[in-house]
């Protein structure tokens, strides 16, 4: 899962109130292309971390880092907002946000990183049908069909079995994944409703703020102190590669190419994310394949796209 989510056409997320960085299109593309490679290969190194140390300490380093370079960077434009007025609304997104990734980390410790990154990004179909919970807008037959192909596509990927668990049967890490999937897109809905009144970055910053005490706290109360045996150069290069591309390059390029490209192109190039991660998994962490899986992952891609792309209406 991405620092910031995907677009989606049920909830506008407010962009940063500032003057965009022009760019051409095929540089847009490319950025947003670079975004989904990171996100992607971020599934391998989140792995490869969390099985070397316990998963809150992980993400407080990772979150705390972030913090720090993004308030660096964006220092210049933070300077000029009034903070005090984003704590509550931070606090709000980062409970969603912090049990997001509780449940998907907690699947991802007995899942493979594909099946991970794929089920997580079924929070895309989710979105519609929790801005119905709050607003009584209905999802319109996209949303509905991409709804169905898509626990179609997970019931194919169940079957195949690689999960953790007996052949056709949901693993627990798969259905902590989905339950994570599900906090996800609760926290793009509400940032769709949120953002339209704060700055964007100003309240991501304060988001990530609260996330990196949260995961401090539940840190220190069930996982004991750090370890000195947690500084090796792969567990670092891999929290460092989190950091650096999965969050600040990662927004950076999103912020810039989404000001430069139709939101509907830059949702189908970012959806790309799950299919880089499942080839990492598939290269470098031995994730076996079956055609049940293929076709369950396909159908999924599938759903993700019909959610998120708006199709021309019919004229009458």
């Amino acid at each position: 899962m991405s620092e910031v989510s995907h677009g989606v056409e049920s909830v506008q997320v407010a962009q940063p109130q500032q003057e965009g960085i022009v760019v051409s299109k095929p540089v847009a593309r490319v950025m947003m292309l670079v975004n989904a490679i990171v996100w992607g290969t971020g599934y391998t190194m989140l792995k490869h971390a969390q099985d070397n140390m316990p998963t809150q300490w992980l993400m407080f380093f990772r979150m705390g880092a972030a913090t720090l370079l993004m308030a660096m960077v964006f220092f210049p434009r933070l300077r000029r907002i009034r903070l005090r007025r984003y704590v509550m609304p931070g606090l709000v997104l980062a409970l969603t946000y912090w049990m997001g990734f509780l449940f998907q980390l907690k699947g991802l410790e007995t899942t493979s990183p594909g099946r991970n990154s794929f089920f997580t990004d079924t929070y895309c179909v989710m979105v519609p049908f929790i801005v119905w919970a709050f607003t009584r807008r209905r999802p319109n037959w996209q949303h509905l069909v991409a709804a169905f192909v898509c626990a179609f596509g997970i019931g194919l990927v169940s079957l195949s079995g690689g999960g953790g668990d007996e052949l056709m049967h949901m693993s627990f890490g798969d259905t902590m994944t989905i339950i994570g999937a599900f906090f996800f897109a609760l926290n793009l809905v509400l940032v769709g409703f949120m953002g339209r009144g704060f700055d964007a970055i100003a309240l991501m910053l304060m988001e990530f703020v609260w996330c990196t005490m949260l995961f401090g706290g539940g840190a220190v109360l069930f996982e004991g102190a750090p370890s000195v045996a947690w500084a090796r150069w792969d567990i670092i290069l891999c929290i460092g590669y989190l950091v650096v591309g999965s969050t600040v390059i990662a927004q950076v390029f999103q912020t810039i190419a989404i000001q430069n490209l139709p939101t509907s192109e830059a949702s189908v190039i970012l959806s790309t994310e799950c299919i880089f991660a499942m080839l990492v998994s598939v290269l470098f962490a031995g994730e076996r394949l079956t055609v049940p899986s293929v076709c369950g992952f396909a159908l999924i891609f599938g759903a993700i796209l019909l959610s998120e792309v708006q199709l021309p209406a019919r004229r009458r």
